[in-house]
């Protein structure tokens, strides 16, 4: 293809007022792409350079590629890099390079913020291989004063997009953090002419900071950089000092342990006094510094608690500011929208966040100021104060003594509860936010015959009020049902009736606005949930609903409806089956005479034109049914089985994963009876595990299924133990990708799946021994490397699952030939914590006190 060809069709995806050239052109590119990426992306580097060419379609070539670069999916993203390195020789890589830095000092800004992405997204995949080693030096060299400001702009703005996706423990980075530090500093002083300039090396020093650790430790380095980060906060310039506050936040949240000076000395006046600014972006900044504070000491606080041993140290910044930040703080929340239905985030609800922080760091230290000030405005004349108080009070139930909170909301609920009848829509949306926060955090409060009767009216009558308020009405619901249902019998039962009917009437309306259906649906949901015999003739008005409501949904003509009731459609069947399916979890006995017609229904939902918005919850629906049946749903799996199929060869979806599920739950319904599909079920899953485009979730949830299916057939997974067997081992011993938190919990995942299978394995052959001897000293290294983990072996499922199995392999074969498993200290000390722990649950406990038992049987022979 030609240059000229190839712009027309950049030019026509973008620019074309007719869709349907747009989405040619579009499906052209996207095939150009795959049959010939190297010409695909070489031509894109240069429309991105040739300024003969509309700026619109030079920026679309920079983006395209860099969306054909990285990913947000780590499997795709993994490919895309192989094919960068693979099928682009180093030659053409390095032409495309050296367009993409020419297109930096472009002298049109939006090209150069595109190549700057681009830039970005090549380091990541170079900078780990040790390629393109001097890229960094080539953008310090960029910033440098004599040359132009938008050169300078461009490559600050292209450091902060290489720091904020590269992984933080990259050597490229570290290695060059010094001359990062220099070059960004520079331009963030208080001499830098420009201010485009002094802009974007804040914002490049914020993505930068986890790289400069080494700097942030020596204290001359670290004084310097706090001190132009202060001086930034004091610009002319509003966005400047936004900026500036934003650097302190990301360094509070990173160096916390080194901010005592500090605040001491400079950030407490400065955030404190900012936080009056009548500019709402910077207001908010400062406001989001405290609530950085008070998430480290709740972290540092937590951390305490779980391991006393741990040298962190809280210095109590938010306790200490406590009378100096809270009443700024309260004023703030007097900053709301004008507009109700405006939910674009201000100032007063960053206040509102952080007085949520405080109460949770501060504890009682927060009652005083806070009370003080909903007395002096829950019945004000000026709806913002209104506002503001039932925000601030519902603000405060999380932290405090319940003792305490308990006696001021028998105070104050009376007046939150009169809120709900205010003329303003904020004050209401508010007031039913409040009351499902009581409702969530402090239950306890809400006496069943004094303050119940009113709280039920409330929500029933906000039910059918404005959406956000009925929305809030259910959440309150569900909270309520959840948190008084623990007692039994319990009072709220004798209003389920009258609730049901509420929720019903909201569920009818015409729309999601605001999300107030989905939540009626969400909140009959918990009720059939947390249903009992007391109240199962209006558990069955629900279900009579549901399925009518279903029904009425199959005989809607979809053709005729636009995108937007198309969608609002596919929502509502969406909440419909969530419904059911807890009703037939709830009540399997209900649904035997009726499965027939359900399961019919659910296979004319998967055979609509477009099912994949509701397939997830059709899935779901029919688990359930396939767990209250048991061994009667097999004579379904003959019509449903293709549906399963095609979900399950959907590898880049999360029907995908449900898919996986829902073999667990076959295998669970039919037991033993599972041994005549689980070849073809075992071999469809293996193909999954060896797709490289399969989304990365779906590994832990085979793992995980492996174990249900050995436990239900028993000895006849012996054929395919020593492949799974090979898997689990492969698993346990992979290293995080990086040192992302989504990375560390992605690898914790895939050590409990292969948890799940141990025990699923070692619990189906506990009959034949001998199929599993082979493998005790890999399972024992596993449940070892549990040991070591303090995340893993402080999980009550996790350590119980963990010592369970050493019961269980101990009692399998008690002829002394594994005895020296037994004797490893880890092995004892899994067992001695687990024992101990006060915070596991007493069944746990008794696993782990069988298990020492089965340990000194063993150790005995």
């Amino acid at each position: 293809m030609s240059l000229p060809e190839f712009t027309n069709l950049l030019e026509n995806t973008i620019l074309s007022p007719d869709a349907n050239v747009r989405l040619e052109s579009e499906t052209q590119l996207k095939r150009f792409s795959n049959e010939n990426f190297l010409q695909y992306a070489g031509l894109l580097s240069q429309v991105l350079i040739d300024e003969t060419i509309k700026i619109e379609p030079r920026i679309l070539a920079a983006l395209s590629l860099k969306n054909e670069l990285i990913s947000k999916d780590s499997i795709k993203n993994q490919q895309y890099s192989q094919r960068w390195s693979q099928q682009i020789d180093l030659e053409s890589r390095n032409e495309i390079k050296k367009n993409a830095l020419l297109a930096l000092v472009s002298n049109e800004p939006r090209v150069a913020n595109a190549a700057a992405q681009l830039i970005a997204a090549i380091a990541d995949i170079e900078l780990p291989q040790n390629e393109w080693q001097d890229l960094m030096k080539i953008m310090v060299e960029n910033t440098n004063p004599n040359q132009s400001e938008n050169s300078r702009r461009a490559a600050l703005l292209a450091i902060g997009y290489i720091c904020e996706s590269a992984d933080p423990q990259s050597q490229a980075l570290v290695s060059a953090s010094n001359q990062i530090l220099i070059a960004i500093a520079q331009c963030t002083q208080a001499t830098e002419p420009s201010r485009t300039v002094r802009l974007a090396a804040l914002n490049s020093l914020a993505d930068s900071l986890i790289f400069i650790k080494n700097n942030m430790d020596r204290e001359g380095e670290r004084n310097y950089l706090m001190q132009i980060v202060c001086e930034a906060t004091q610009a002319d310039d509003v966005e400047l000092q936004a900026a500036a506050f934003g650097c302190l936040c990301k360094i509070m949240s990173l160096y916390y342990t080194l901010m005592k000076p500090y605040m001491e000395q400079a950030l407490y006046a400065l955030t404190v006094a900012t936080m009056e600014s009548e500019n709402d972006k910077v207001a908010s900044m400062t406001v989001e510094f405290w609530s950085t504070v008070c998430e480290e000491e709740i972290d540092i606080a937590y951390e305490r608690a779980q391991f006393p041993e741990t040298p962190l140290q809280s210095y109590n910044f938010a306790l200490s500011s406590l009378k100096d930040v809270v009443p700024n703080l309260l004023k703030l929340l007097t900053r709301q929208n004008e507009d109700a239905e405006d939910d674009d985030w201000n100032v007063a609800m960053s206040a509102g966040a952080c007085l949520q922080l405080y109460a949770q760091n501060c504890g009682d230290s927060i009652l005083a100021p806070v009370l003080e000030f909903v007395e002096q405005n829950i019945t004000s004349e000026n709806w913002r104060n209104r506002e503001a108080a039932v925000m601030a009070f519902g603000s405060i139930m999380d932290g405090p003594d319940k003792t305490q909170t308990t006696f001021y909301v028998h105070q104050a609920l009376p007046a939150v509860l009169n809120l709900m009848n205010d003329q303003v829509l904020q004050v209401k949306d508010t007031a039913s936010w409040c009351i499902g926060r009581i409702a969530d955090l402090v239950a306890v409060a809400i006496d069943p015959q004094q303050h119940l009767p009113g709280v039920i009216n409330a929500c029933l009558t906000g039910l059918q009020d404005h959406p956000k308020v009925a929305t809030n009405c259910s959440w309150t619901v569900i909270n309520l049902i959840e948190q008084l249902t623990v007692e039994k019998p319990s009072p709220i039962y004798n209003y389920y009736p009258a609730i049901v009917d509420g929720l019903i009437k909201c569920a009818n309306r015409s729309d999601n606005e605001f999300n107030a259906r989905a939540s009626a649906f969400s909140a009959l949901t918990t009720m059939i949930e947390f249903s009992s015999d007391d109240v199962a003739e209006t558990s069955a008005s629900i279900s009579t609903f549901v399925l009518d409501k279903l029904g009425q949904t199959m005989t809607v003509n979809e053709e005729t409806l636009n995108v937007e009731d198309a969608q609002s459609l596919q929502e509502l069947q969406s909440n419909v089956l969530t419904v059911l399916a807890a009703v037939i979890r709830k009540s399997p006995q209900s649904i035997q005479d009726v499965s027939d017609m359900l399961m019919d229904l659910f296979i004319k939902l998967l055979q609509k034109k477009d099912a994949s918005f509701i397939e997830d919850d059709v899935f779901f629906a029919i688990s359930a049914l396939s767990m209250s049946l048991g061994k009667g749903f097999q004579k379904y799996l003959e019509a449903f089985s293709p549906f399963l199929v095609q979900a399950l060869n959907q590898v880049e979806s999360t029907v995908a994963i449900t898919a996986v599920g829902f073999i667990a739950d076959i295998s669970n319904s039919l037991e033993e009876d599972f041994k005549q599909y689980a070849g073809s079920f075992m071999n469809v899953l293996g193909q999954i595990l060896s797709n490289s485009n399969a989304r990365k979730e779906l590994k832990p949830a085979i793992l995980s299924v492996f174990g249900d299916i050995a436990s239900n057939i028993g000895s006849d997974f012996i054929p395919y133990l020593e492949d799974v067997m090979a898997l689990c081992v492969a698993a346990q011993n992979t290293k995080p990708e990086n040192g992302t938190l989504d990375a560390l919990d992605y690898n914790l995942k895939i050590l409990e799946s292969v948890l799940d299978a141990y025990v699923g394995i070692v619990g189906g052959l506990h009959d034949t021994p001998q199929a599993i001897y082979p493998y005790v000293g890999t399972i024992f290294q596993f449940i070892s490397l549990i040991a070591d983990d303090p995340q893993l072996c402080s999980e009550d499922s996790t350590a119980r699952s963990a010592v369970g199995l050493i019961g269980d392999i101990g009692s399998m074969i008690p002829d002394g030939s594994i005895k020296q498993f037994y004797s490893q200290e880890s092995i004892t000390e899994l067992i001695k914590k687990t024992r101990s722990n006060p915070t596991f649950s007493q069944s746990t406990k008794d696993v782990a006190r069988w298990a020492r038992g089965q340990q000194k049987f063993q150790l005995s022979l």
